[in-house]
């Protein structure tokens, strides 16, 4: 029994690191949109690309998504 949790948790924490991964790239990216949007004289926040966005999002993936945001229009307007 204990060979399966700790099986488990390996599994567990390997998504971890496979979703930290990602993060980053994801603003490594937003680093990227937020030069462009710089250099274009665009807007940080669209507002309704936001709105469109967060929509489709339930329940605690909505509360993930709205902290990923607000950190990714903070490295934005950073560069």
């Amino acid at each position: 029994m204990e060979n399966q949790l700790n099986n488990l948790r390996k599994q567990i924490d390997k998504i971890d690191e496979s979703i930290v991964s990602l993060l980053a790239k994801r603003m490594e990216t937003v680093k990227k949109v937020g030069r462009f949007k710089k250099k274009k004289n665009i807007p940080t926040l669209d507002k309704l690309r936001w709105q469109k966005v967060i929509k489709s999002k339930r329940g605690f993936v909505k509360k993930i998504w709205k902290v990923i945001h607000k950190e990714a229009l903070k490295v934005e307007k950073s560069v």
